[in-house]
Formats: C-alpha cells, structure tokens, sequence
C-alpha cells in the first residue's frame, strides 16, 4: 500500500447557508445536541456576512507525530467518517431554511509537506496507471490523481498554486464526488503547504510569533523552539489561507443562490415573454392579413366597422401593451442582475489577488484552471446570457411598439369612421326632423286657410276633395324643395 509522508493532516468539512433570524436559535440548539455524537469531529460555528458557516475538523493522522506516513486509502476512510457528520447535519438543518435556502458543502484537505509529495507518483520507478478510458492510453500516476479516483470522483484533477506571506502552498481540485449534487463548482480540494517555507528561518524575521524568554521555548539554545515555531506559524498559515478560501466558498454559494433564484427566474420570465411577443405578433399579423387586397377579388367595401373586428383589434393592442410593460419590467431586473454579477467578480478577483492564486504549471489531467478564474468565467457566461436576452427583448420590445402603433393608427381610423357615420346619421336625423317640422307647420297653414276660405258653411265632398288635394299639393312641394335643398347642403359637409 502506498503512503505518502504528511505534515499535520487533517479533513475540513464546511456547511454554509442562510437561515431566518428566527431559526437561529433553534439551529444553535440542534447543533448543540448533535456535538456529544460526533465522536472525534470537531465543530466550530460562525457567521459571516449573513451566512452561517459550520466548521467540522478532523484529524487525519494515524499517529500524533507532526510527520507521518499517512495512504490514501487512510485519508478515504476519514472523508467517508465526517461525510456522514456532515450529512446528518444538514437533514437535521435542511428543515429550518428558507424556501430559497440551500446548504452548501465543501471539503478541504489540508497537511504541510516537503516537494509536493501529492505530485510524485507512486515509486521512482514511475508507477504506471493504464486508463481505460483513454484508448491505448497509459498515463503517469500520481499520488492526487490516485486519491481522486479512491474518492469515486468524476471529474478532472486540476493543480492550482498560492501564496500566503512568504508560504507557497499547492490546492489541488479534485473531481465531483458526489453525483446527485447539482453544484457546477468544485467542492472538493487537497491543500498542501510547503512545510520548507514555513521551517525556514527567514519566516520569522518579521512574523507574527513573537516568544517572551519566560517561556519554555524562549531560549535559542533549545531545539524546541524551533519545532514550536514552524507548528505555530503553519497552523497560523494555514488558518489564513483556510479563512480566504472560505470567502471564495462564500462568494460562490452567494452566485450559486442568485442564479438559483433570482438569475434563473428572470431568465425563465424572459424566454417565456418572448415566446408570448412572438405568438401575440404572429396573431397581429394574421389579422391584419385580412385588409391585404387580393388580386382574385373584386374591388368591395371591406367590413370594416364591424364589432367583432373592433373588439378583436382593442384585446390585441391590449395584450400588446401589457407585454410591452412586462419587457420594461424584465429588463430593469436583468440590468439589476448584470451589475451584481459584476460585483461578485470584483470581489472573486480581490480574493484570487489576495491568496496569488493562479493554476500551476503542472497539469495533470486536462486543461488548467484556477479556482477563481472557474468562477469568473462563468459569471461572465452568465452575464453574457442575460445580457443577449437584454438585447433580445430590447428588440422585440421595439418590434412590439411598432405594432403598438399600427393597432391604434387602425382604432383610431375606425373610430374615426365611426364618427364620420354617426355624423351622417345625424344630419340625416336632423333633415328628417327639419322636413317633418316643415310639413307639420305647413299643413297646419294649408288647413287653416282652406278651413276659412274655401270651406266654409257646408260644402260638398266635389269641393272638399278639391281644395284637400290643392293644399296637400301646397304642403308637399315646398316640404320636397327643402328636402332636397338640404341633402345637397349636407353632403357638401
């Protein structure tokens, strides 16, 4: 079995969510009864910008030595031991968050070595590991290499380099372990500080370990001194370094809960108005097909006014116009989704800075990727989509107005027409009146004057018959005169 030489090894397990206020108690309590029953797994508790973060620790050395031969297949059976912690932690916790909320895990290896023993391979007679995956393929393996696939994850190894102070250190990536976990980042990683740097006696020129001659270690002359400072001065690093990581972790679970929500709602809201803009001008377009002129037909009055058209053009441009608010409204949330991601990249890049975080020369499978530069680009991917949907919208919003415009210039025409018609309707009202007033007040002349004139006493039926058709003639010809005096007046109009 192989084994590789570590310094202080020992397995991270972080749990990190967002919970109500009002749960907060109840967590601390859960949490405080689950601590008796994790055996050798330690438990820390903070908080950091809104997040609850849950720290499980434990040690992965099989002696107490600071030096160790430690196997893979040893380091396994730790992952697998506060695995199962940190599962029963989050069933337990899962409950308590919001409908939103999501429990982030990572896990971070970490010991301190000597030439980056996780890059060396099995023996120096270069143990060779045949993958049959790769058609004829035989490549180098290494001990990282060995340990991601004892872990069952899928997934590259990626090899990335910081530094802290003056401590270089190498984070290896490892591959997805866990299958049913939809988390596109990395969760798993191997941190190993270069143990030299950290012994070496330049670090403590100006470093953080100051010792009173008081103390145990305070003389020069004694040779423990020196193993209690280069102890101290990793687990300081070490701390340091973990501390920055974790606000990467922060940062990704942050973009992680944004486009779980927010990011993907606004994209589903605005793939779905753009499917509703396409169909709702679709139907605009088939309407107003039927005001095309076809060759085939003869030249005819269009039913234009009629109800059912008008009704059927006030719900479209109604549609329309709800659409074309709900644009506007999408592309406030879009612009407002763009400029935090924009943020969380300043704030990715100011982490990477801080830790010199870079991928390494080394490459063992694949193409080399560091951490941050995962996430960046992939926020930038995700800006680039919305940023695509912006314009797409922006120009079916345009399309929209347009169409917009087309759908009243036809309301306002046919209201126009409507006008016009009830206008000639009136006139002709009003020439009816005019002429029945007319015949009214002209009969009544015509009575009057044969009543007194011409048929007094008792006349015969010869006479009245007479004079009743010579009146009826006087009433019904000046009557017709003014009609037709005024229609030719109105229709000039």
């Amino acid at each position: 079995m192989r084994s590789v030489s570590l310094y202080d090894p020992k397995i991270y397990s972080l749990l990190m969510f967002r919970m109500p206020e009002a749960s907060r108690a109840k967590v601390l309590d859960i949490l405080k009864k689950k601590a008796p029953s994790m055996g050798s797994v330690k438990m820390d508790i903070s908080s950091k910008e809104g997040w609850t973060v849950i720290e499980l620790l434990l040690a992965a050395s099989p002696s107490k030595k600071d030096f160790s031969d430690v196997s893979p297949e040893f380091l396994q059976n730790r992952y697998d031991e506060i695995s199962r912690v940190a599962r029963k932690i989050a069933d337990l916790l899962s409950p308590l968050l919001t409908d939103k909320g999501k429990i982030y895990r990572y896990t971070i290896f970490s010991c301190g070595s000597r030439d980056n023993v996780w890059l060396k391979t099995y023996s120096d007679m270069s143990f060779m590991y045949k993958d049959s995956k790769v058609k004829g393929g035989e490549i180098l393996q290494t001990n990282i290499s060995y340990l991601n696939r004892l872990l069952n994850a899928k997934g590259e190894v990626l090899v990335n380099s910081l530094k802290h102070g003056k401590v270089g250190a190498n984070l290896y990536i490892l591959g997805k372990v866990d299958p049913g976990d939809d988390w596109t980042f990395p969760t798993t990683m191997f941190l190993e500080l270069n143990i030299s740097d950290v012994s070496a006696p330049a670090v403590y020129d100006e470093g953080p370990i100051s010792l009173a001659d008081s103390t145990p270690y305070g003389t020069s002359s004694d040779p423990r001194k020196r193993l209690y400072e280069t102890r101290q001065n990793y687990l300081i690093n070490l701390m340091a370094v973990k501390s920055k990581l974790i606000d990467v972790f922060l940062l990704q679970s942050r973009y992680s809960e944004m486009m779980g929500s927010d990011i993907m709602k606004v994209k589903k809201e605005g793939q779905a108005l753009k499917g509703d803009i396409s169909r709702l001008q679709n139907d605009i377009n088939e309407h107003m097909k039927r005001y095309i002129p076809r060759e085939t037909e003869k030249k005819k009055e269009k039913n234009f006014l009629a109800k059912e058209t008008f009704e059927k053009e006030k719900e479209l441009l109604t549609r329309a116009s709800v659409r074309f608010s709900l644009v506007s409204e999408v592309e406030h949330q879009i612009m407002r989704y763009s400029s935090a991601l924009v943020v969380m990249e300043g704030l990715m890049k100011d982490a990477i800075k801080s830790l010199s975080l870079e991928s390494h020369g080394v490459a063992i499978e694949g193409v080399p990727y560091s951490l941050g530069e995962m996430t960046i680009k992939d926020m930038e991917r995700e800006r680039r989509g919305l940023d695509s949907l912006m314009d797409e919208l922006s120009h079916s919003r345009v399309i929209l107005s347009s169409t917009i415009d087309v759908l009243r210039t036809f309301i306002d025409t046919r209201q126009r027409e409507v006008s016009e018609d009830m206008s000639r309707l009136m006139n002709l009202l009003f020439l009816v009146f005019a002429c029945l007033s007319l015949a009214d007040a002209l009969g009544n002349f015509v009575v009057m004057v044969i009543q007194a004139g011409y048929l007094s006493g008792t006349p015969s039926l010869a006479r009245v018959y007479q004079y009743g058709s010579l009146g009826l003639i006087f009433t019904l010809l000046p009557l017709l005169i003014a009609a037709v005096f005024l229609y030719l007046y109105f229709k000039k109009r």
